[in-house]
């Protein structure tokens, strides 16, 4: 079987793939032969289906971002993953506990883990539109390669502001609500931004855990912004929370009506939502090998 190794060369961390000859070695002790293909943050146009004809697996180094990509390009595919994340954050890698060392043959794992979906698009780990959520995808890689995680906390401060999207949200676990809000977040992960604030997580039982928190009004309006989003991301959840203006809990299957269309971060790549948006998790969906 032939694997082809596929590197963004844009990731925060790609340095450290970029001529690394171990890692080469590791996958032709998998495989009967390794090509490498390279690609920038400007090859969106590049055709992932078509490269791997012939191959029946795929190493792909990069980001968060590369990541999403990559699972959407593969969804109906047979060829065996694997993910080696050079990213700034790494949120996804974090939260399925891939480590940077490579293993050998005989440690490879499986793990079969859920994937969110918004608007038939795949996601690993998180859809997300309002309050900070730009400073997943308006960074410039020029920025992220010489600041590494410091440029988002540069850009949180920039992004200081209170969204107000009004929108009607349900899901199949009986939640209604009819508000306006800073933050709607569809979180399949233990993290996000680099805070570990979703102790709910589990990555195959079939359920994301969905975040809203609701715009504040009045003077003191940005006090209680920064409080709402204190409790959320600093003091995080175990459990499932329905406070006066956060809320918090699981769901398989949601629909976010909206006024108007709307920016979502979705695994760090910018995603214009409909005015109807459903949201679903795939229980299992995603088959991972890990390196």
């Amino acid at each position: 079987m032939k694997c082809l190794l596929l590197i963004n060369t844009s990731s925060g961390n790609a340095a450290r793939v970029v001529d690394n000859p171990r890692l080469k070695e590791t996958l032709l002790a998998m495989y009967d032969a390794v090509d490498e293909i390279r690609i920038t943050e400007h090859d969106r146009d590049f055709d992932l289906p078509a490269a791997l004809k012939g191959y029946g697996a795929l190493a792909v180094c990069g980001g968060d971002g590369t990541f999403h990509n990559t699972l959407n390009a593969v969804r109906d595919l047979d060829v065996e993953l694997m993910y080696v994340p050079c990213g700034t954050f790494n949120d996804a890698a974090k939260t399925l506990k891939l480590g940077k060392a490579l293993k050998a043959d005989s440690d490879r794992l499986v793990r079969r883990i859920d994937l969110g979906d918004i608007n038939g698009r795949l996601f690993s780990y998180v859809a997300a539109a309002g309050s900070f959520t730009p400073i997943g995808y308006i960074p410039k890689t020029k920025y992220k390669k010489l600041f590494k995680r410091f440029v988002y906390y540069f850009y949180a401060f920039k992004e200081f502001r209170i969204h107000r999207i009004p929108a009607r949200i349900r899901t199949d676990s009986g939640l209604a609500v009819d508000k306006t809000f800073s933050l709607i977040m569809a979180i399949n992960s233990k993290y996000c931004f680099g805070f570990p604030f979703n102790r709910r997580f589990s990555h195959n039982n079939g359920k994301a855990q969905l975040l809203l928190i609701e715009a504040p009004e009045g003077c003191l309006r940005y006090v209680r912004f920064f409080l709402r989003f204190f409790r959320a991301f600093f003091i995080g959840f175990h459990k499932e929370y329905r406070g006066k203006h956060v809320t918090f809990v699981d769901f398989t299957a949601a629909t976010v009506d909206l006024d108007a269309p709307v920016e979502f971060c979705v695994d760090g790549e910018r995603f214009v939502s409909e005015t109807h948006n459903t949201f679903f998790v795939h229980k299992r969906k995603g088959k991972l090998f890990l390196l």
